[in-house]
């Protein structure tokens, strides 16, 4: 009975015990939202004359290190990288091994937590904590300010990074990518920075926009700006920084099979004037296609006759890049011609009826293309193969609140294996004019020409846009009804489109300007406006 007695109290002890230890709030409580408080540090933060060995931060409650590898930079960068405690558990404070003979003379340094430092329970982030420290008897107070835009959006990604990259004998444009800035800062609620604290001295500034929170700059997710000449502190000006997708060399990469006759090879880069070959022995009848998938970075290769080899190999192409790519092709089901048609139903007045194939459209005879009205009036058709996205455009007139009738005859449209459609019948419909705005808007104070005026709206995706090459009235017809704004695209290499930057190459974004203020259009109004650049 003793023994029982002794084990159901060894039982409550434990549950007790594992209960109190758990971690969370109790059930029922209010959930906290509130990130750590800083509450005091060994030495002061902000101090001078540093001669200790370490480093003790603490806070009101238990918060956790997340990823301090990545997050947690010292500017300048010490080295060996000290060493921060607790690493992998929970702990009011933490602490950073500081011998300060591993420390520069008279020099302030400053240790950024990023996103690093949260509370144990509901992971809530004390965000961009820094601590600094002076190894002289005072801190160093030169500084850099400055504001970062989107060279395209038109508003920017929130905490951008701002670094400082010290010019000495080890730099070189390619440091970014894979060493730790001098000094970091990140820009505030409304975009704008200053990196403080910083040595007199020459600097390379860059933004990033640092997707992976590492401080190294990746061209695949980041955006960047760079100042082209260095800087030498200090410095009374404030910087102006417009981040932009830098764009990337041309890179393929290992193809698929699709179905029997049918390759698809990705790529990354700009696609230019990429080839691909087949280098294995081929039969004389031998023959290919390729274009661009509409959507993802996928060239679509075709070919004809089948071959039965245990591998094919293919050299891909671009400019100065030069790859051999092996795919091993295999028996599987081959595909059939199939359509894609958009608009499907409604139809804007300026909007091109677009069909898409699955397979390479080789020939298409207009003669079997014929369109008629809700009267059964004809209408005049242009019709236009684009062979590199595989596509073919129908253009035509619209009159408001009318329904068109397409039909493709059989064989209208030819594919690459000689298989032929079907008749295909699509209808559209279009609205009322009065359904829609209109604005003549006119632009004063152009720079130069040639310029694309694009209206978009709060996501940033475009309604209309309008090229000019010599005039400042722009006039766009049928707006549905809703609140846009406006960016004006200098065009300065004559291409039709905004062209990025690289930054490798040095090369900025062509020039972009919001009109701040938004333009609320409503249908059936006309709307006369002028803009300032």
């Amino acid at each position: 009975m003793k023994d029982l007695q002794r084990f159901i109290f060894c039982l409550g002890i434990t549950v007790l015990v594992l209960s109190c230890a758990q971690r969370g709030r109790p059930d029922g409580g209010p959930e906290d939202f509130d990130p750590p408080v800083f509450v005091g540090s060994s030495p002061a933060n902000y101090s001078v004359n540093y001669n200790k060995n370490e480093i003790r931060i603490n806070f009101d409650e238990f918060v956790k290190l997340d990823n301090p590898r990545q997050q947690v930079i010292f500017s300048p960068p010490i080295e060996p990288r000290p060493t921060i405690m607790p690493m992998s558990m929970a702990s009011k404070s933490f602490t950073i091994d500081m011998p300060v003979d591993s420390l520069q003379k008279e020099t302030t340094y400053t240790i950024n937590f990023g996103l690093s430092v949260q509370d144990n329970n509901e992971g809530n982030i004390l965000p961009y904590f820094k601590y600094v420290f002076s190894t002289g008897d005072q801190l160093d107070s030169l500084q850099v300010k400055g504001h970062v835009r989107d060279a395209f959006e038109r508003e920017p990604d929130e905490n951008i990074s701002v670094l400082l990259y010290q010019i000495d004998g080890t730099f070189n444009d390619s440091i970014i990518y894979n060493e730790l800035p001098t000094y970091i800062a990140y820009t505030d609620s409304v975009s704008n920075f200053n990196v403080e604290n910083i040595k007199e001295g020459r600097y390379k500034l860059i933004a990033i926009s640092d997707k992976n929170n590492n401080y190294l700059f990746n061209p695949k997710s980041d955006k960047i700006d760079f100042i082209e000449k260095e800087i030498d502190l200090p410095t009374d000006k404030e910087f102006e920084l417009s981040v932009f997708k830098s764009e990337i060399d041309f890179t393929a990469k290992r193809p698929k099979q699709v179905s029997q006759l049918h390759f698809e090879f990705g790529y990354e880069g700009q696609l230019d004037s990429t080839q691909i070959d087949v280098i294995s022995d081929v039969p004389a009848d031998y023959e290919y296609r390729f274009y661009k998938d509409f959507e993802k970075d996928t060239l679509h290769y075709w070919y004809k006759p089948y071959i039965e080899k245990d591998s094919l190999l293919f050299e891909v192409t671009n400019k100065t890049y030069r790859d051999t790519l092996e795919i091993r092709p295999k028996q599987i089901e081959k595909d059939s011609l199939r359509f894609t048609a958009n608009p499907t139903g409604g139809i804007a007045f300026f909007e091109d009826f677009t069909l898409r194939a699955n397979t390479p459209i080789e020939d298409i005879d207009t003669t079997k293309f014929s369109m008629l009205t809700r009267d059964s009036i004809p209408v005049d058709l242009k019709i236009k193969l684009d062979q590199k996205l595989n596509q073919l455009k129908v253009s035509f007139d619209k009159d408001e609140k009318q329904r068109y009738q397409l039909r493709l005859l059989p064989a209208a449209i030819t594919d690459f294996y000689g298989k032929t459609n079907d008749t295909l019948d699509y209808s559209f419909n279009t609205r009322s004019y009065s359904d829609f705005g209109n604005i003549d808007l006119t632009v004063n104070n152009i720079d130069r020409f040639p310029v694309i005026l694009e209206m978009v709206d709060k996501n940033g995706e475009i309604e209309q846009s309008l090229y000019h090459e010599d005039r400042n009235l722009f006039k766009f017809k049928y707006i549905k009804p809703g609140e846009y704004y406006f960016r004006v695209i200098y065009d300065d290499n004559e291409n039709g489109k905004w062209d990025s930057g690289n930054y490798l190459k040095k090369k900025k974004p062509e020039e972009i300007f919001y009109v701040k203020k938004s333009l609320k259009v409503r249908a059936f109004f006309d709307y006369v406006e002028k803009i300032n650049l």
